[in-house]
């Protein structure tokens, strides 16, 4: 398991490993005068998949951020247990266990001299949940990671009465936002973060442009000719994050009590909010908004308006 920071270009990196992370502070990709963001993908993904890609390339290209990939590839594959099996007894014991060594290097690093007042980890899905486990543990050693991006953090076994975990929530940073795309089926059904947003809020946690899943959730199917049918709503999360990269103030969302209670407003709230990197840290509560069917998704002030 390696982690590896980006600079210039997704092909010009450097690689460290968690137990040694010091080497970090000295390598030419990174600059000590950025912020930094960290990012792990979820289960079953993998450093060269798109949505990773895109989102690395994302930050890369603003050229504002050290951007660090963690590689725990390894640990969140589909082994020789089948797809159910591997989820529940090998990649969730593992996201728990990289999760915590992520912030035990994160505490070195700290302690060496690491700015981690700009520090912003960020994960989708089962990842979302790693970076959860990382900011409560070193949490427990005294030291506040400041701010956790959960996208559409996972469901299966950290919510219902099938729950074994307690994943990504509001104490494990100081500012926690979640971006929930597939509510009820691979993506968690509770306001759990410090914000919680919620794009195209549906009974049936469905994206615009995305179709209906009708899959049962890990089954054989889903890492087979099904993958983007079932899994276009949960990583639709990821999309509308790299776009706000760039189309940032143009991804408003308005506050609301509930969904119900967004709909049945009159006029949209004053009390607004941005997905993605803009999102303001003094926020609270839940965020609802509107997006188009495919990209472009920002809709700007329209998408505050639940009729549209």
């Amino acid at each position: 398991m390696d982690t590896r920071i980006g600079y210039w270009s997704i092909d010009n990196y450097s690689i460290f490993s968690l137990d040694d992370p010091t080497s970090l502070l000295i390598s030419s990709c990174f600059d000590t005068s950025r912020p930094t963001i960290v990012y792990a993908f979820g289960f079953t993904g993998k450093v060269t998949t798109p949505s990773t890609l895109a989102l690395v390339n994302g930050y890369i290209d603003t050229k504002k951020r050290n951007v660090i990939l963690l590689d725990w590839e390894e640990e969140a594959k589909t082994g020789n247990l089948g797809i159910y099996l591997s989820y529940t007894r090998i990649a969730i014991p593992n996201s728990k266990w990289v999760g915590e060594k992520l912030g035990a290097a994160i505490l070195k690093l700290y302690n060496q001299g690491f700015a981690i007042d700009t520090l912003h980890l960020i994960g989708h899905s089962l990842g979302a949940h790693l970076m959860g486990y990382a900011g409560r543990w070193i949490r427990t050693q005294g030291v506040v990671i400041p701010r956790i991006t959960g996208l559409d953090p996972a469901k299966p076994f950290f919510e219902g009465i099938l729950a074994t975990q307690k994943g990504l929530d509001y104490t494990c940073a100081t500012f926690v936002d979640i971006i929930h795309t597939n509510p009820g089926y691979y993506g968690t059904t509770h306001s759990v973060g410090t914000v919680d947003i919620w794009p195209n809020y549906s009974l049936f946690g469905v994206q615009p442009g995305c179709p209906l899943g009708l899959h049962p959730k890990l089954s054989l199917n889903v890492v087979h000719c099904t993958i983007i049918t079932d899994l276009c709503s949960h990583t639709r999360a990821i999309e509308y994050f790299v776009e706000s990269l760039k189309y940032g103030t143009d991804f408003p969302a308005a506050s609301a009590l509930s969904h119900f209670s967004w709909v049945l407003s009159k006029q949209p709230s004053n009390d607004i909010i941005y997905l993605g990197e803009l999102a303001n840290i003094r926020s609270r509560g839940n965020y609802f908004l509107k997006t188009n069917p495919q990209s472009p998704y920002h809709k700007g002030l329209d998408g505050l308006n639940p009729h549209r």
